[in-house]
């Protein structure tokens, strides 16, 4: 082993070793396997919770005590952010807020009656943060349903839903979003009441009945599968066309026609035929598949008679019918979807291969191949039938293998830049346009499959830049990583290259570098190892790459920290510095939004950094004790005089810049009631006014720098007021405020002398400052004032 991979080594041991606290396993309190999905964790947790609830064991003195214990941890292993931590790192991945969570549950009853609405039902989808935009933002069709265990509206639609769901299964994809669990996601949304009802990816609300006659009419109409209408003028030029030939079918023959069939009986008694509505969710469910047609018998009777039918059928057709003669096999009359899994029978099996054929693809160049691997000949759905159809580009294969524990499992081959072979694990049931979409995006990406032939020497030892996936096929927030990854390699194609290592298959590679969670992923730049431990979305993995390469954060030795903060003679200028150690869980945690601060913050201060295990001499100097320490060097302060230490619970950028600006000139006039109707009612220029609460509102604490930083924008069109309603209810009552925090603006009194409605228009803040700042700039045009408001000085 050469110098420079020792020297490796060793940084990668530093950075990811932790010594973790003896405590309990919180997946063996659960009960459940490290990779258990959000189902399993919500299952596993409701199961103890009717067990060991303290209201069914008042005996027990030590019942709170070990029913916090686990609802501590599900509340970890529930939310994606700390239960990565807690992979990673342990309790001490924890920070001090985060600590506090889990110290309060619910009575038995709500976890008996209330918990886990739709868990029990497989064909409702319940969808939380981490799989929620990939999920329903994509092709497919979803109706979703936002409620609450506490809505009692919400327990009334219930059983509808449910029967809505079964109705509907294969045609669209019902969801369901639990905001008293998932209270950021609907916000999101746009939430207000519950049960809300939403239409994806169009993102539209559904305001009509729910009756499940209603819910099925709606549904319908935004199903986008085609039946043809089949008649003697039209049936050679359809059924002969280029995009239907080559596709099985599905006829569907509907009326009391008379005239001879397959068995020579001259009039043949068969089941009602399907319905309209019908016929569209069998052609959903086998859409881009099979083409659904319909011939009206008694108006097309002649055409009946000449394709031997007589009365209500459906015939299925191995290929598009090429003349009147095909005839075709009967299919059962019955509900869409046993119609349609009949037919999928009647498909061709997915070609079987052997091992030494599935060596030969691993190893050739040829164009992308998907092969799906089963236990038996027995395992395989339906379902995966479409395939073929639905990838007419790509070779689709499938094996049986003896290891149970990989069956189920979707790899897909393909030659771009190098050998990639990529895992796909369904939640839940495997649906074949997911696995098709996976294929096909897969096809075009830019992610290298790196085993031991490749890694070090070509990555580590290579000097360019990589950034590697640390990876088991059996992790959820691995599987949820997947689709941004390959969004990150598109963003990043020419800057850096992307590889993924799967540790189930490499475990020695990985153990060799210290892997002991996954994901972890990491950024070499010129063989130095970067530790990303920022949230799987494909915006943070290219911003942490951009933030490595040009950093907003100085890295600052002793010498720096003189020459720029301890000597700054600047009173102007502001400097905070995280003084960290690199094996501390928190410390890491801080990182990706210690850079996010530095964008937000934008110049406004100077972030800087302190390695207090490199750097201890200059670390005690400061009397730092404990890691991470936040000091703050303000303005109007020149050296380390007036420094002062962040103590806030929550380490995130948003409650840090809150902190930070509340030492800041403020760039908003401070209104009471005495000044509001003068300076804002009565002016004939706009202004916009934050109304906010007391330190009680964390809210109004954590969107003020936003407001800060939208007003900053609007310097030219409208000036900026902040009144605090705890200080002046009687200005806040009359301006109809009755939430915190409130944003209005004024348009100015029309003429000098007047004055205008007290209430102004509302802006939410839910959507942030760009459209704070794009709706005022909509409003009023630039230069609009004339005369200037003086700011508060801090």
């Amino acid at each position: 082993m050469n110098h420079l991979h020792r020297v490796t080594h060793l940084l990668l041991f530093v950075v990811l070793f932790v010594n973790f606290v003896v405590c309990d396993d919180y997946y063996e309190i659960l009960g459940i396997q490290r990779d258990a999905n959000a189902k399993d964790i919500r299952r596993a947790f409701k199961k103890i919770a009717l067990k060991e609830h303290p209201d069914k064991n008042p005996d027990d003195p030590l019942a709170h005590e070990k029913f916090l214990k686990i609802n501590r941890a599900y509340e970890v292993l529930k939310d994606e952010e700390l239960r990565k931590k807690y992979d990673r790192f342990g309790e001490e991945g924890l920070n001090e807020q985060q600590g506090q969570w889990g110290q309060k549950y619910e009575s038995w009853n709500f976890y008996k009656t209330e918990f886990g609405l739709y868990d029990e039902d497989p064909e409702v989808v319940t969808l939380s943060k981490s799989d929620f935009e990939h999920s329903v933002f994509g092709q497919d069709i979803w109706f979703v349903n936002f409620y609450s265990p506490r809505c009692h509206h919400c327990h009334d639609l219930a059983p509808t839903w449910r029967k809505f769901a079964k109705e509907m299964e294969g045609v669209i994809r019902i969801g369901a979003v639990n905001c008293w669990d998932d209270n950021p996601l609907c916000t999101a949304q746009g939430i207000m009441s519950y049960p809300t009802l939403k239409i994806y990816p169009r993102n539209e609300p559904y305001s009509g009945a729910k009756t499940l006659s209603s819910l099925v009419r709606h549904a319908l109409r935004q199903v986008k599968a085609v039946v043809q209408d089949i008649w003697a003028g039209n049936f050679k030029q359809v059924l002969t066309s280029k995009d239907l030939k080559s596709h099985p079918l599905l006829m569907i023959y509907c009326g009391a026609a008379k005239g001879s069939s397959d068995d020579d009986t001259s009039e043949l008694v068969f089941s009602e035929c399907l319905t309209k509505d019908e016929r569209l969710k069998v052609a959903a469910i086998l859409d881009k598949t099979v083409t659904v047609a319909h011939v009206d018998c008694v108006a097309s009777s002649t055409l009946c008679q000449a394709m031997g039918v007589a009365g209500n059928i459906l015939k299925f057709y191995d290929k598009a019918v090429q003349c009147k003669k095909d005839r075709g096999t009967y299919v059962d009359i019955g509900e869409p979807k046993d119609i349609a899994d009949e037919v999928l029978k009647m498909l061709p099996d997915i070609q079987y291969i052997d091992d030494m054929q599935l060596k030969a693809i691993r190893n050739s160049s040829e164009s992308p191949w998907l092969v799906h691997f089963v236990a038996n000949s027995d395992q395989v759905e339906t379902e995966m039938r479409k395939l073929p159809y639905l990838l007419d580009e790509i070779k689709v294969n499938q094996i049986i293998i003896k290891n149970k524990k990989k069956c189920g499992l979707v790899k897909f081959k393909t030659l771009i830049h190098s050998n990639l072979l990529i895992d796909l694990f369904s939640a839940g049931r495997m649906m074949s346009q997911d696995v098709a979409a996976f294929a096909r995006e897969s096809s075009n990406s830019a992610v290298h499959m790196l085993d031991p032939s490749y890694f070090p020497n070509h990555v580590i030892n290579s000097g360019e830049l990589w950034f590697v996936d640390f990876f088991s096929p059996h992790c959820p927030p691995c599987k949820q990583l997947i689709p941004e990854w390959r969004k990150a390699a598109k963003e990043l194609l020419g800057k850096v290259k992307l590889g993924t290592v799967d540790c189930t298959a490499h475990s020695a590679l990985c153990n060799e570098y210290n892997v002991r969670s996954y994901p972890t992923i990491m950024l070499y730049n010129q063989s130095t190892p970067h530790l990303y431990s920022g949230s799987n979305t494909a915006k943070d993995l290219v911003d942490f790459v951009q933030d490595i390469l040009t950093p907003l954060v100085v890295a600052l030795t002793p010498d720096g920290f003189d020459s720029l903060v301890k000597s700054k003679t600047k009173k102007d200028q502001m400097w905070l510095v995280d003084f960290y150690a690199p094996w501390c869980g928190p410390c890491q945690a801080l990182a990706p939004e210690w850079r996010k601060l530095a964008k937000m913050l934008n110049g406004t201060a100077q972030l800087g950094s302190v390695d207090c295990v490199k750097w201890n001499d200059l670390c005690s100097r400061n009397g730092i004790g404990s890691y991470p320490t936040i000091k703050m060097y303000p303005h109007g302060k020149s050296g380390l005089a007036g420094s002062t230490q962040y103590t806030g619970w929550m380490r995130d950028a948003i409650s840090i810049q809150g902190w930070v600006y509340s030492y800041l000139p403020s760039v908003a006039t401070t209104l009471d009631q005495n000044n509001f109707v003068r300076n804002v009612i009565q002016d004939n220029e706009p202004w916009l006014v934050y109304f906010y609460a007391g330190p009680w509102c964390g809210p109004c604490t954590m969107f003020m720098p936003q407001f800060e930083n939208a007003v900053r924008s609007l310097e030219d069109r409208v000036h900026a007021g902040k009144m605090n309603c705890d200080h002046n209810q009687g200005a806040c009552m009359q301006s109809g405020v009755n939430s915190y925090p409130s944003i209005r603006l004024y348009m100015g009194a029309r003429k000098k002398g007047g004055s205008q409605n007290y209430a102004g228009e509302f802006i939410t803040h839910m959507q942030g400052v760009d459209f704070i700042i794009n709706y005022v700039k909509g409003r009023i045009p630039e230069n609009k004032l004339k005369k200037k408001i003086p700011r508060d000085e801090l």
